[in-house]
């Protein structure tokens, strides 16, 4: 009962903080958008390409849910509303995204001896860089004040974000600390877990790459997050080419 409710906790941490940095990017100069594939099969193969395998992490994870969002799935969640949010997207020239959740294989285990308990990971493919500049300022306003979006965070009763230096990755990164507690709604038996997590988001060109590494137990998210951002910026390189 009690692993159960810890890995609840997990996913309640980690799913909706990706939601809560959008789609990244920045203002460098790239190719024109007349050389960018629009069709969906083309677009879901780059991001298949750039995606994760359980290879790339840490011993002990296990795929929890992925998929494709198009805009008016990626706006759902929207902390402005999905009328707003839907508009915001389409001036971007926002394509398409993918997004992935980790978690370990063992909950308990690591609330209790403290480790790295999640991964997430966003793409999104845009026509031009400009577009992926705007998603990431966006992003960006977001990481520096949590409050905005408490609402995405279904259990967290307290929350706190700062900016956290970082290497510099890609054509743009940014880099934020959170730390926090939740508490899982909807079961019997109240626990409180408390996090760190260390969201890195980078544009490649066109493309734009959002990781959240979740760790409990008193542990802060270690090299595995440097080296996950590396993974996923050489190959939006390769992906674009």
């Amino acid at each position: 009962m009690r692993t159960w409710l810890i890995a609840v906790a997990l996913a309640l941490v980690a799913v909706p903080l990706v939601v809560g940095v959008g789609c990244g990017g920045g203002d460098d100069e790239g190719p024109s958008a007349t050389t960018v594939p629009t069709d969906r099969p083309t677009l879901e193969a780059m991001l298949r390409s750039v995606a994760l395998t359980l290879d790339d992490l840490p011993p002990g994870f296990a795929l929890q849910e992925e998929a494709f969002t198009d805009n008016e799935e990626a706006a759902e969640t929207d902390p402005e509303g999905k009328q707003a949010a839907l508009a915001r997207l389409n001036e971007w020239g926002r394509l398409l995204g993918y997004s992935a959740s980790y978690m370990t294989n063992d909950p308990l285990g690591t609330f209790i001896s403290g480790g790295t308990a999640s991964v997430n990971v966003s793409l999104s493919i845009f026509q031009t860089p400009e577009g992926a500049a705007a998603g990431i300022e966006w992003g960006r306003e977001i990481a520096a004040d949590p409050s905005q979006s408490i609402a995405l965070f279904p259990g967290v009763i307290s929350i706190e974000g700062e900016p956290m230096s970082f290497s510099s990755i890609g054509d743009e990164t940014l880099a934020a600390r959170f730390t926090g507690t939740l508490r899982p709604e909807g079961v019997e038996l109240e626990v409180d877990v408390d996090f760190i997590a260390h969201l890195v988001a980078i544009r490649r060109d066109r493309a734009t790459a959002h990781i959240i590494v979740g760790a409990i137990g008193g542990a802060e998210p270690g090299q595995e997050v440097e080296d996950i951002i590396r993974t996923l910026d050489v190959r939006l390189a390769q992906a674009l080419q």
